[in-house]
């Protein structure tokens, strides 16, 4: 038997431990000789690049340069990937030798997005939001993964009215939606005894009918109170609304000691027409409501109720001292063949038109119509508008209610110092207009 010694100095034992224990890259400049490289190069920087799976860096100017050995195992396939990117692969070549460098090229193509996102915030935040009726968390919030297209936002909060929107999505792009929430409107109930009874009873302005009353659907928060009843001193007072409670107001008048005024009260069949006292314009009568016209001193009076294409009515009626006066008008005629529009919404105030034309704010009675086919549209700000298909029959009258929905664009809330002013103008307007003397 042949005996063979082989001696391995110290120095290169400790390197070949060092070896099996230091990735490869730093073992080749070390041992050196047998080190080469593959430079891949890319269309874009920062892909990351891979051989055989195991990840080598990232390209920087356009290139990596990854060492190799030219004794260890070849690698095979080199990937490149990158967020946004299709990845790309190709085959390395023979291993280079000592100080060799072999090029490799790989293309990336960005990938063109399919989706868009959606970042919505809300005016208080906290709100649910919902993106075609999937619950998606709440505001602040970003969807994102949505199909180019339109999509139905709604957000939901207590105590707010349900938030809706319609948004457009673009691939790749993220659409920002800022939606201000309106506080629920709630309400509650008035009940108005008066001693005596049969007083006019006036809530903002607006005539409710006689007491004793009971007033629903009243908005929560402040409201003024009138009475009146002829030889009784006005009785006037505000009034709180608690949501989904009634607020009951007891209210004896005063008798005016040897009174010298009365009142007269109108009603009108058809209603929305004029009534003049002696000459002088009290304002219009409404459906089931009378035309109240207080403080009319004793004695003989004439009042006469016109209404556009039909005959003036004309009544001569004696008002007594503290008392109330009636006068029904039952107007004749209208143009001959002809009818009218009844129209009317919730809230009042809204444009009317008729085929487009401006006919004036509801509620509004349109006369001297040819029979036919109209279309009616309301318009008021802050509401979605209005459209219906009337017929118009030879000496009748058609009727339109609209019930007008709020918009659900959101809009800017005045400043409340600005509210407040406006609220108290409009109260002292209502006010005015309710006395008609």
């Amino acid at each position: 038997m042949i005996h063979m010694n082989y001696s391995i100095p110290a120095t290169a034992m400790v390197l070949l431990l060092l070896c099996a224990a230091v990735p490869s890259a730093m073992c080749a400049d070390t041992l050196g000789g047998d080190q080469g490289w593959y430079d891949i190069h890319t269309n874009v920087d920062g892909a990351s690049i891979y051989f055989d799976g195991e990840y080598k860096g990232v390209t920087s100017g356009g290139i990596l340069s990854v060492a190799v050995y030219s004794t260890a195992t070849p690698y095979q396939m080199v990937t490149a990937s990158k967020d946004g990117y299709s990845s790309a692969s190709a085959s390395l070549p023979g291993t280079p030798v000592a100080g060799e460098h072999q090029s490799v090229y790989l293309t990336l193509n960005q990938i063109q997005p399919t989706t868009g996102a959606i970042s919505i915030s809300s005016s208080p935040s906290g709100a649910a939001v919902y993106v075609d009726g999937i619950y998606k968390g709440t505001t602040p919030e970003t969807v994102s993964g949505l199909s180019a297209g339109t999509h139905n936002l709604r957000l939901t909060y207590t105590g707010y009215n349900d938030y809706y929107d319609d948004i457009t999505i673009k691939a790749g792009q993220t659409v920002s939606t800022q939606a201000v929430l309106k506080a629920q409107a709630t309400y509650g109930t008035l009940s108005v005894t008066t001693y005596p009874s049969n007083a006019q009873v006036y809530i903002d302005g607006d005539y409710k009918g006689t007491s004793p009353r009971t007033v629903g659907g009243l908005s929560q928060g402040a409201h003024i109170l009138e009475i009146t009843m002829p030889g009784y001193e006005e009785w006037s007072n505000t009034f709180q609304i608690h949501s989904n409670q009634v607020t009951y107001v007891t209210a004896t008048l005063k008798a005016i000691p040897n009174p010298t005024t009365g009142s007269v009260s109108v009603t009108s069949n058809p209603a929305y027409a004029s009534v003049y006292l002696d000459g002088v314009f009290h304002g219009q009568t409404e459906p089931g409501t009378p035309l109240n016209i207080n403080s009319v001193s004793a004695g003989t009076h004439t009042v006469k109720v016109t209404l556009a294409g039909y005959q003036d009515s004309v009544t001569s009626v004696t008002v007594n001292s503290g008392q109330t006066s009636t006068v029904t008008a039952n107007l004749q005629g209208g143009a001959t063949g002809n009818g009218a529009i009844d129209v009317t919404s919730s809230p009042t105030g809204a444009t009317v038109y008729l085929n487009n034309v401006n006919k004036g704010i509801t509620p509004v009675t349109l006369t001297d119509l040819t029979p036919g086919s109209y279309t009616v549209s309301l318009r008021l700000s802050g509401y979605t508008d209005y459209s219906s298909t009337v017929e118009v029959n030879s000496g009748a009258t058609s009727y339109v209610s609209a019930s007008l929905s709020p918009d659900s664009t959101p809009t800017q809330s005045p400043a409340p110092l600005f509210g407040l002013v406006a609220g108290l103008g409009i109260a002292g307007l209502l006010a005015s207009s309710r006395r008609r003397d």
